[in-house]
């Protein structure tokens, strides 16, 4: 029998996609994963396990059913609690949707506000995964200015008035991850927040507010969210179950006004997320999230300090420069006389040291002298030689 040809019927947004595996260097500081070792296994088993015993006819009916497409109520209403509680954000179970991960969240409102050709703006460097969406659906992005505390408010006017100016349109959302950026690490002061909400507030432009390291905090306060320092409903709010417990249970959220819930649900296809999971985080972070956040933040600040030991010792007196954040899984690195990370990443990896270059966070394709190194996957020894060790290649590679 001859084989089915499909050449002509592919949709035009189709492509060859690899089947990728992803390989792993000797030291991987390329990957974005939170602390394996902190994972509550049996704390989410054991939490699973209270959620079916407290009434188990009323679990068998749920699951019978497919998911409400806002997700679980009960942890609609522990999550709104957790909200008002860390952030100071006001909303009930009503204004929240439970997701498959904050990137099903991000992607359903990209949906239900951009069209092909609209501009969005970003951070200068900022997470590729919703780079990646926002491209898929034909966004134009644009990285405006940032430092060491992250957007610089008069920059990000001067970016809006320069997309009016030259290409006739107002930008249609500002994207942000405020609180230990990534890949930066960087974490946006107050003020402009502040400043920031008054500058989109003038030219009517909505914020995304990604949320999703928050409760990664291992030193100092975080900052007010944007959604608990404007009331009239343009701070669209995202947040995670990834970085506080694990991706791979794949349990994100968003809360906005009820006409923004309604669009961003037109476009979803299919029920709420995964109910057992649902019940798994419920239970568990119901009687355990402080204890829970506390000890995974422990673990990050033993491996972020490790990290920076090895940088102050591999790289001082050299035209090197790191951040130190206060939060979140990464150190973001730069070479001040522009050697290109990007050039020789392979190479490096090769010999046994894995990040990833700058230029892949970034809008506007520069970038190529920097790089995200996560510090929350290694053990603290392994950080530590990593960094000692990426030094030596880097030397022998005449790169520093």
């Amino acid at each position: 029998m001859s084989k089915f040809n499909f050449d002509n019927l592919w949709s035009e947004k189709s492509t060859d996609a690899q089947r990728i595996i992803t390989d792993h260097a000797k030291y991987d500081f390329a990957v974005a994963y939170p602390p394996f070792e902190g994972v509550p296994l049996d704390g989410l088993i054991d939490g699973l396990r209270t959620k079916v015993d407290a009434d188990s006819q009323k679990v068998a009916i749920e699951m019978a059913y497919y998911p409400h497409v806002q997700g679980d109520e009960s942890l609609r209403e522990f999550t709104s609690k957790k909200l008002l509680d860390d952030r100071g954000i006001k909303c009930d179970k009503e204004s929240l949707v439970l997701c498959n991960g904050s990137g099903e969240a991000i992607g359903l409102l990209i949906q239900a506000l951009i069209d092909p050709d609209d501009y969005v703006i970003t951070e200068q460097f900022v997470y590729m995964g919703t780079t990646k969406q926002l491209t898929y659906f034909n966004a134009n992005i644009v990285g405006s200015p940032t430092d060491e505390k992250g957007l610089i408010p008069e920059k990000l006017e001067e970016t809006i008035l320069d997309i009016k100016n030259k290409h006739g349109v107002n930008p249609k959302m500002l994207y942000t991850i405020p609180e230990s950026q990534n890949p930066t690490g960087s974490t946006l002061p107050k003020q402009r927040r502040i400043e920031i909400i008054e500058i989109c507030k003038k030219y009517g432009i909505p914020i995304l507010e990604d949320d999703c390291y928050v409760d990664n905090r291992f030193a100092g306060e975080p900052e007010p969210a944007f959604a608990s320092l404007d009331d009239s409903g343009m701070v669209i709010y995202v947040g995670s179950f990834s970085k506080l417990i694990a991706p791979g249970l794949r349990m994100g959220y968003f809360t906005a006004s009820e006409e923004v819930i309604d669009r961003a649900l037109s476009v979803k296809i299919g029920s709420g997320p995964n109910q057992f999971t649902s019940y798994a985080i419920d239970g568990f972070l119901r009687s355990n999230l402080e204890s829970h956040r506390n000890e995974y933040n422990r673990l990050l600040k033993g491996k972020k300090e490790s990290m920076e030991k090895g940088l102050i010792e591999a790289f001082s007196n050299t035209k090197v420069k790191w951040s130190s954040p206060e939060g979140g899984c990464y150190t973001w690195l730069e070479m001040t006389d522009g050697t290109n990370l990007s050039e020789i990443r392979d190479e490096v990896f090769t010999r046994g040291v894995g990040y990833i270059s700058g230029d892949n966070f970034a809008p506007n394709g520069d970038g190529q002298n920097m790089a995200r190194l996560c510090f929350a996957f290694e053990t603290v020894e392994k950080n530590y030689e990593g960094i000692k060790e990426f030094a030596s290649i880097l030397k022998d590679l005449k790169a520093i």
